[in-house]
C-alpha cells in the first residue's frame, strides 16, 4: 500500500485539500488496505495544548512573564 500511495497509483490516485474527508471517501475497504485505517486514525487526532495550559493554570502561571517567554529554545 505504501508504494502504491507514494506513486499515486490506484486506489490512491486523486486527492482533495481536506485529507480526512478524502481518506474517508476512498472507495476501498480498510480491511484490504490497512493504510486507509491508519490514515483516518492519524488524521482524526485533534492537536491541542490543553495539558500544558492546565499545568500553567495549576501552578498559577496562566498570565505571567515567565509563560510569555516560552519558546522552543527556552524550556523550563
Amino acid at each position: 500500500d505504501f508504494k502504491a500511495y507514494n506513486l499515486c497509483r490506484a486506489p490512491f490516485s486523486g486527492g482533495q485539500a481536506y485529507g480526512l474527508a478524502w481518506w474517508e471517501s476512498l472507495a476501498v475497504s480498510a480491511d484490504r488496505h490497512p493504510l486507509k485505517a491508519l490514515a483516518i486514525t492519524l488524521l482524526s487526532i485533534v492537536p491541542h495544548a490543553a495539558d500544558v495550559e492546565r499545568l500553567f493554570s495549576d501552578m498559577g502561571s496562566t498570565q505571567s512573564p515567565k509563560r510569555c517567554n516560552l519558546t522552543v529554545e527556552t524550556n523550563i
